[in-house]
């Protein structure tokens, strides 16, 4: 019995953190009923996560993740070889478009940012690396669970959908619809539904047997997005095919 109290411990810690990654900053409240963790409990997880330099508090006494989390993302983009050409991809991209162009890869039930190039307004964009968005929301989110999940088991059987905005799609049958349209058209427009004002298009980087390698999306402002869809489109699907290039590659080649 003994032997389980540091893995619940670890696991509580980690439903902590998944929370401020997923949500920004959040109040102890908010995190109690986001982990469903007793309120005492939480505040003890925050404490340790500051002690250790993971965390801070911001003058409203919520909590947020700090910067050494992106340093944990840079490690864990540079481990994976296959997107060894993903920065000058993403900095030509957001060069390209004057918009942030992200590089996410499908975690379980969530698309987690490995890497972008920021571009104008990036102070109100929700992704980040290091940070996650779920399958019902965003650009990244939405095309993750188009390409990469059954869409039927993760209704039945994935997290709570609790909306991030009035146009976040939580219903089941609208999330079908949406699947159904991303498939179809290739990729995923995001306008509001993930945060208010900002949009995005996400296209699937697919390794060559079909199998869902990561998103490449461009994000900045809803009207922006909405009027240059067609640019931002050509410019990434160019991108993506440079960066589907350079995955495959990399992944077709042998160990020695």
């Amino acid at each position: 019995m003994a032997d389980r109290k540091p893995m619940r411990v670890l696991a509580n810690s980690m439903a902590v953190v998944e929370a401020l990654a997923e949500r920004g900053d959040l109040s102890p409240a908010e995190l109690a009923e986001a982990t469903g963790l007793p309120r005492p409990s939480v505040y003890r997880f925050i404490d340790g996560l500051k002690a250790v330099g993971m965390a801070t508090t911001t003058d409203e006494n919520r909590a947020r993740l700090s910067v050494k989390w992106l340093h944990l993302a840079d490690a864990a983009r540079d481990a994976m070889t296959e997107w060894s050409s993903a920065r000058r991809v993403l900095d030509d991209l957001a060069e390209r478009t004057e918009q942030t162009a992200f590089l996410t890869v499908p975690r379980g039930d969530e698309a987690v940012c490995i890497d972008w190039a920021p571009g104008r307004g990036i102070g109100v964009l929700t992704l980040a690396p290091g940070r996650s968005l779920p399958l019902y929301a965003g650009g990244a989110g939405r095309l993750v669970l188009a390409f990469a999940r059954d869409v039927d088991d993760y209704l039945a059987n994935g997290p709570d959908r609790r909306p991030l905005t009035t146009e976040t799609i939580v219903e089941a049958d609208a999330l079908r619809a949406d699947v159904e349209r991303t498939r179809e058209q290739g990729h995923t427009l995001s306008l509001d539904d993930a945060t208010i004002g900002i949009g995005a298009l996400a296209f699937p980087v697919l390794g060559t047997d079909g199998t869902l390698l990561g998103c490449l999306s461009v994000a900045g402002r809803s009207v922006d997005i909405r009027e240059r869809r067609r640019e931002f489109t050509d410019a990434a699907r160019a991108a993506v095919a440079e960066l589907t290039s350079g995955a495959t590659s990399e992944l077709a080649t042998p160990l020695t």
